[in-house]
């Protein structure tokens, strides 16, 4: 009798074990070679792991003789590792120490002798949170910032004989209640018809009081008769540290976007930058800086104005890099530029000792331009006049001599020593405001 007349003769008293045996059959030629008679056993609805990533109920896995693989080497081996070097620390730590092999060798006389010595603690440097938050600064200092508004005149043509005007957008701060605001020289420069818009929207008339060229400073003074909506406080930008928090408050681009705020730290204190012939000594900031922002505060965690937005690396591949114009810069001088200007009328270039040498000339301010109905044109100095003293002191510089004259009232007669055509002459100059 064979294995499957063998199997025909048995009874089938479960039907579904017969026909879960008659799958596993099909399914595998290594479970063929198995008895083919299962016996019936009490339904425990057991889960079979197949080899995959299933499990099926009702068939249970046949017993097969028990191999270590190599993979149960390696985790048995990697155990034993564990277990070894757990121990072998434990006691290094906690058994060693003990032994009189330890405490005669080197390394533990050197722990006998440190062992009564006071333990040394870093102290960590707390964090201080000083300052103001973002919206408490903007809520106090937003009203005393102003768009500036120049009307430029443009070049006259056959076709526009009267010539054109543009607009020129930039921002200021008032200074105080007499309605001074501090704001960038170029925002204003060639600029015939000053407007200021206030925080409440409204546009009023103002006047260009003195300025500062050489360190792009302008003072505005407001309509007298209107209301001051808000003054800033002055900061030191002298006492500034880089990584510092601070917003910048402006009017990017247009004045549809006045009273813009961003925000960044200072990035550097003492940068040295060059525009043009210029070159100024910045704050550098990473607080977003446009065109339009220019004039605009910088302000500190305090509620501070430290700096004067005034530039920024305008190139594609550069993000972040701003400029301001330390607060002190303006501190210093806004005595004089809160004065009216006065005027010399004409416009020069400095001679230095070096210069002069090369040219066979002395040092002093070259005029090389004289205005018409000005205080020069009025005392006779001429074009290609040197002066070398203005009031008793020796100039070099257009700066020295702007100097010089910050200190002067409307009306004060200076002493201008010239040299020209050789020889030295001595010419009476009586200041005036400029109109």
């Amino acid at each position: 009798m064979n294995r499957e007349d063998e199997f025909n003769e048995k009874p089938h008293e479960n039907e579904e074990v017969i026909n879960e045996v008659e799958e596993v059959k099909s399914g595998s030629e290594e479970v063929q070679e198995e008895p083919l008679y299962v016996e019936p056993k009490e339904k425990t609805d057991p889960y079979v792991y197949r080899g995959g990533s299933s499990y099926e109920p009702g068939v249970e896995e046949r017993r097969r003789k028990k191999k270590f693989s190599g993979f149960s080497l390696i985790a048995i081996a990697l155990i034993f590792t564990l277990l070894g070097t757990s121990l072998g620390v434990y006691g290094a730590f906690n058994i060693l120490p003990e032994t009189d092999f330890f405490l005669n060798s080197k390394l533990g006389q050197m722990v006998l002798e440190n062992k009564n010595e006071t333990p040394t603690f870093v102290a960590t440097p707390e964090l201080l949170e000083e300052g103001l938050t973002i919206p408490q600064i903007v809520e106090m200092v937003q009203p005393a910032v102003v768009t500036v508004s120049v009307q430029v005149p443009g070049t006259t043509g056959w076709f526009n004989p009267q010539g054109s005007y543009s607009e020129s957008i930039g921002t200021g701060f008032i200074l105080n209640e007499e309605g001074l605001i501090a704001t960038n020289y170029h925002v204003v420069e060639n600029g015939e018809e000053i407007k200021v818009t206030l925080y409440d929207g409204q546009e009023v008339s103002a006047k260009l009081v003195n300025y500062d060229a050489s360190n792009d400073l302008a003072v505005l003074q407001m309509d007298e008769n209107v209301k001051v909506p808000g003054v800033v406080t002055l900061g030191d930008s002298s006492s500034l540290k880089v990584g510092e928090s601070v917003i910048a408050i402006g009017n990017p681009l247009s004045k549809e976007f006045a009273g813009t705020v961003t925000s960044g730290i200072i990035s550097a204190t003492e940068r040295a930058v060059t525009i043009g012939r210029n070159e100024y000594t910045y704050i550098q900031t990473d607080a977003a800086i446009n065109g339009g922002n220019s004039g605009g505060p910088l302000i500190n965690a305090r509620g501070e104005v430290i700096g004067i937005n005034s530039a920024k690396i305008a190139t594609e591949s550069v993000e972040g890099i701003g400029f301001a114009i330390p607060i002190n810069t303006l501190i210093d001088g806004l005595d004089a530029l809160s004065k009216a200007q006065l005027i010399i009328g004409i416009a020069g270039r400095g001679v230095d000792e070096e210069t002069a040498s090369a040219n066979d000339i002395v040092p002093g301010v070259l005029v090389m331009e004289v205005q018409n109905n000005t205080p020069a044109y009025i005392a006779a100095i001429m074009v290609g006049d040197i002066i070398t003293e203005f009031d008793g002191q020796k100039v070099t510089s257009v700066e020295e001599l702007n100097k010089v004259k910050n200190t002067k009232e409307a009306g004060d007669e200076v002493v201008l020593k010239i040299y020209r055509d050789g020889e030295y002459i001595d010419l009476k100059l009586t200041l005036r405001e400029r109109n």
